[in-house]
């Protein structure tokens, strides 16, 4: 019997013959109609049109329901609300990004009039906390990039708020790779109360028809023998710093290879063994503390106590090899440029008295380095990988006819230095772009989100043919007809080498080039990242052996109906009173953490061990009134809040302006030359902008971080 196999997912909801039908497609969203599901889809396999279908179903379901779709990053979160228009057939208008650049009171109103919210996860959070709105009549959350959900990440909140307050919760976490080994997945699904995991391959019977092969060529390279001499020189100067550990024990001297992680492993176990070196180990047998050591027999500090040793002089020489060894590798993987840029901050920051780089500088292997620099051909001195790079596009262009490819680099400065040298080449051959996230330094401005935006619009337009990326780019993001990726150098990540190979082999075959210097930190690099890869999937192979959850209970949804916009004025007309309201929340909420903490310490057999030792005031601690404290600490914060008796600070329009800019930023901070930007863009500027910013610290509105700006007070 011949089965009549539809061209096209239609149905209600869905704009007709949009969405190309796919069998793996239909059958993954099958099993995650009715249960929490973890759906893990190589990139390229369409996560996002398994969303879209999810979504009719939820609104079928639930008509006057909403559906949230939660993105880690803005681009993200404007690509999802671009899909969702594209492919929904509901009114435009019903489909709406939430974003921190929007006042909390627009934020109620447009939660209350949408069926469709997508935003990032922070902004949700943050107007739950406040009791701004709730997940009560919420029939789906989308978790994009759900490998996110560890830590103190937002998703891990958010999940926690639906479970408890949705009646019938629906979840769906959407990615490529959830962990590297069965721990990280565990405390997924754990995290987003996962009932079902859905995992394909390409292998799989009803992927196979739908795919296209990627090619993977691993480039070797040999480094210039100028190079390797200059490394050698280099690396003579660590083997003498690596003397100082292990003369004190305190690193195995019989490893073959160090790297900048055995010494941020003992800052770090230093640090934490000094926070805690007056406990004994009986009393924080129930700490993380162990769980945070990476050298737990002998303890860093007993070493230090035994031979006392000079902390200070631990953590000099750390910084000293984590530099020397961080130095190498810009040297063998990057060019030497790099390697020399970097000298040249070494330099800096001894001359501004810094023990860790002055001891590297007045050493002659330094010196040495610096007087063959002067003295070579940079030209000569150029990485191999640069050539192989203009080798393989040429090689591209000729024989494949393809003039779309993504270079993948871990550095920026490496992604300036690729464009320029790749312009120069290929000059009126080839548009070529970096792409790289927001500022992360206070000399580094980056591109901000909509910049981001638009250069992937160009490059989805053919504007522009090759994009030099850094990792913004390996998330999510809609890229599509690119038919070959170079990796610049490997990746020790299972998902960012997933991640980037997905990007290539979406329509048609694909090709993926690895570029890997001979003896250097990116051999072992990817050798991690392919066992890491292959630990994950033999997890996912074989689900049975995680712990899912069994015992969620679900009724009907009671939908309140969707507010008409008629109302929205009487819906926000005391908003002084509203405000003082999610103070107080928060207040309780955090009571309310305080209580569960205390309630979860008493059932403890620490907890247990102190009470048959007549340790009463604990006890009392642990019986202490709950009403009586929330009454005491709401009292006390309200006296706080109210103030009353203090006088009130008169603010004008430019002080009330820069407050607005911080305040209204995502999560209520924006780098310090954003903020000076978007400052000038209302004509605060030069010396008026530095006489209310400074003003507005001095009262307290504002705070300067390093190079960005908080928002830590409104005005009345």
């Amino acid at each position: 019997m011949v089965i009549d196999i539809p061209e096209y997912f239609n149905g209600p909801y869905l704009k007709n013959n949009k969405v190309f039908f796919r069998h793996y497609q239909n059958n993954i969203v099958r099993r995650c109609k009715n249960k929490n599901s973890l759906v893990v889809l190589p990139t390229g396999l369409g996560k996002t049109i398994i969303g879209i279908l999810l979504i009719t179903n939820a609104l079928k379901k639930y008509k006057k329901a909403k559906i949230i779709v939660m993105a880690p990053t803005r681009p993200l979160v404007a690509q999802h609300k671009m899909s969702c228009q594209e492919f929904l057939n509901i009114d435009p208008e019903e489909i709406t990004s939430l974003t921190g650049k929007k006042s909390p009171e627009r934020r109620i109103l447009l939660f209350n009039e949408s069926r469709i919210l997508v935003s990032t996860p922070q902004v949700i959070k943050n107007d739950l906390e406040r009791g701004r709105y709730d997940l009560k009549n919420v029939s789906l959350i989308i978790f994009d990039e759900a490998h996110r959900t560890k830590g103190n990440y937002s998703y891990n909140f958010i999940s926690n708020e639906y479970i408890n307050n949705c009646s019938d919760p629906l979840i769906l976490g959407l990615t490529a790779s959830p962990g590297k080994d069965y721990e990280h997945i565990q405390q997924l699904c754990d995290n987003l109360h996962i009932e079902n995991i859905v995992f394909k391959t390409y292998e799989d019977e009803d992927v196979i028809d739908y795919i296209f092969d990627v090619d993977v060529f691993i480039e070797r390279l040999d480094l210039p023998i100028r190079v390797l001499e200059i490394s050698e020189v280099w690396s003579h100067l660590f083997q003498k710093f690596l003397r100082f550990f292990i003369d004190r024990e305190l690193i195995n001297p019989y490893k073959r290879f160090y790297s900048k992680l055995d010494f941020l492993r003992i800052s770090h176990d230093l640090t934490w063994s000094l926070n805690f070196e007056n406990y004994s180990e009986s009393e924080i047998k129930d700490e993380e503390y162990f769980e945070q050591l990476y050298y737990q027999s002998p303890r860093i500090i007993d070493i230090v106590k035994e031979k006392k040793l000079n902390i200070q002089s631990i953590y000099s020489y750390c910084s000293s090899c984590i530099s020397i060894l961080h130095a190498k590798d810009l040297l063998e993987t990057q060019n030497i440029s790099l390697f020399t840029s970097f000298l040249e901050r070494l330099e800096h920051k001894a001359e501004g008295e810094l023990l860790s780089a002055k001891r590297i500088t007045n050493s002659k292997n330094f010196q040495f380095i610096k007087s063959l620099l002067k003295s070579q051909n940079q030209a000569e001195l150029a990485h191999p990988k640069i050539n192989k790079v203009i080798s393989l596009i040429k090689e591209e262009m000729e024989e494949f006819q393809n003039r779309k490819i993504i270079i993948f680099t871990q550095f920026r400065e490496m992604a300036e230095f690729l464009k320029q040298k790749l312009r120069s080449e290929f000059n009126g051959q080839l548009e070529i772009e970096k792409f790289i996230g927001q500022a992360s330094k206070i000399d580094d401005f980056g591109f901000s989100q909509s910049k981001q935006i638009e250069i992937l619009q160009d490059f989805r337009d053919d504007k522009i043919n090759i994009i030099i990326a850094t990792s913004i780019a390996e998330e999510g993001l809609d890229i599509p007809n690119v038919d070959a990726i170079i990796f610049y150098e490997p990746v020790p990540s299972e998902i960012r080498l997933i991640q980037r190979r997905g990007r290539t082999g979406r329509f048609a075959n694909g090709r993926c080039y690895i570029l890997i210097t001979k003896d250097s930190v990116d051999v072992p690099f990817y050798r991690v990242s392919r066992r890491k890869e292959e630990t994950m999937n033999s997890v996912l192979l074989e689900p049975e052996q995680l712990r899912l959850s069994e015992d969620i209970q679900r009724k009907k949804i009671k939908c309140a109906p969707i507010l008409d916009k008629q109302s929205d004025l009487g819906f926000l007309k005391d908003f002084k009173e509203r405000k003082n309201k999610e103070k107080e929340l928060l207040a309780n909420r955090s009571i309310e953490e305080i209580i569960t903490e205390l309630d979860n310490y008493s059932k403890s057999d620490e907890y247990k061990n102190l009470k048959e030792h007549g340790l009463t005031f604990i006890s009392n601690l642990i019986n202490i009134n709950k009403s009586k404290l929330r009454k005491n600490v709401l009292k006390m914060k309200g006296r706080k809040l109210d103030s009353s008796n203090e006088r009130k600070q008169y603010l004008n329009k430019n002080l009330k302006t820069l407050i607005n800019i911080a305040k209204f930023s995502e999560k209520g901070e924006v780098s310090f030359l954003e903020f000076k930007k978007l400052a000038s863009e209302e004509d605060i500027c030069d010396k008026k902008f530095f006489t209310h910013f400074n003003r507005a610290c001095y009262l307290g509105y504002l705070k300067k971080q390093a190079d960005y700006v908080q928002f830590i007070n409104d005005y009345d």
